[in-house]
């Protein structure tokens, strides 16, 4: 069990709370044109103003590390995908201290049983460097391989996952260990990312794409959704599945999907019509 803080406070209430430290964050955003509330490319930012925009963030989630814990085949944010884009920035990490506490040294050591590439391998080496959390990521188009693995795991452990709840949209459910990613691997050939996130980087994280965290130290992390051209298909047909769920009716409604996709395609044309003379008068001239 790990003790956490998740999604607070958000959107309005985290820039009324902390004005200075959200006028920093939008400033230091990866990518602002996507992640920026405002940001051209974020298509939730073309919704007009008199309508009520779904909260996209920013908000905090605060949790300690694994270190302190002998086990550490749980995950701070187990395996689940979000039905938006995710970008994820890592503000603070806290090297606890004290016995029975890995040290930074023995977490370098755990992180040697990953899959990583040199870049990140040089990286843990640079003493001024602080790695906080470590991610896998999967494609959306093997979530139905990952999920009859998942129902498969709960029946050999003798779990009954009741007929409404979904291993992966029911996040608190499954995180899948060194052991178990192998073997998703080795029987049905699905292979993830492993993403260590050094105090300071920034994950995006695809719409619908799933993902598992696991802080190894005590991290505060900022994340903010936003909805790109690229992924807003993928965002559409997933709220469209969980229309179906008497559980989650109302998510459609947080993400307005439909309403992005009409007011943008609106002021795309809009556009197009306004700047149509102007080319008239060009190829006249």
């Amino acid at each position: 069990m790990v003790y956490k803080l998740k999604d607070w406070p958000s959107g309005e209430e985290f820039m009324a709370l902390m004005p200075s430290r959200y006028d920093d964050l939008m400033k230091n955003l990866p990518l602002p044109e996507y992640c920026d509330p405002e940001g051209n490319l974020n298509l939730a930012s073309h919704l007009p103003s008199f309508f009520v925009r779904p909260d996209l963030g920013p908000r905090l989630c605060c949790a300690y590390g694994v270190a302190a814990c002998q086990d550490q085949n749980f995950g701070t944010a187990n395996l689940h995908m979000e039905v938006s884009d995710v970008v994820s920035v890592l503000v603070y990490v806290g090297v606890a201290k004290g016995n029975g506490v890995l040290s930074k040294t023995g977490v370098l050591k755990r992180l040697e049983e990953e899959d990583l590439d040199e870049g990140v391998r040089k990286r843990l080496k640079d003493s001024s460097e602080t790695p906080g959390a470590l991610w896998h990521i999967y494609l959306n188009q093997d979530m139905d391989i990952v999920r009859e693995f998942l129902h498969k795991l709960y029946k050999e452990q003798s779990l009954n996952l009741p007929s409404d709840k979904d291993p992966l949209r029911d996040q608190g459910l499954s995180y899948l260990s060194r052991k178990q990613r192998q073997r998703l691997l080795d029987e049905h050939g699905v292979q993830g990312w492993t993403v260590v996130q050094f105090l300071g980087d920034s994950v995006l994280i695809p719409a619908g794409a799933m993902h598992q965290v696991q802080n190894l130290h005590s991290c505060v992390q900022v994340i903010n959704d936003f909805v790109s051209p690229e992924h807003v298909a993928q965002s559409f047909h997933l709220t469209q599945e969980l229309r179906s769920s008497k559980e989650e009716v109302n998510y459609e409604d947080k993400l307005q999907v439909k309403n992005i996709l009409f007011h943008c395609v609106k002021e795309a044309v809009s556009s197009l019509k306004s700047s149509a003379p102007d080319q008239d008068i060009k190829e006249n001239s």
